[in-house]
């Protein structure tokens, strides 16, 4: 009788990669800000008032992609969470 093995399968979204390597730099730069996110790549950062800008770019650049649209934590909130 075989035995079925398990095999876990992780969920990987190359934007989310991409935040988590960049967070450091964007809560210097950016902190309180957005960041936009789009084919595991930086788009842009800054204010809500570029979001509608940097959205359209990442969308041109990866139409295929669903931009990640996430805002950026300031630092103190970042050390009140750690």
């Amino acid at each position: 009788m075989k035995t079925l093995k398990k095999t876990s399968k992780r969920f990987y979204d190359p934007n989310d990669a991409c935040f988590t390597r960049n967070l450091e730099k964007l809560v210097k730069a950016h902190g309180g800000g957005w960041a936009v996110i789009a084919g595991g790549r930086l788009i842009g950062a800054g204010p809500e008032s570029k979001l509608e800008n940097l959205t359209a770019i990442a969308r041109r650049r990866y139409p295929k992609d669903i931009p990640l649209i996430t805002p950026i934590p300031r630092r103190e909130e970042l050390e009140c969470i750690l």
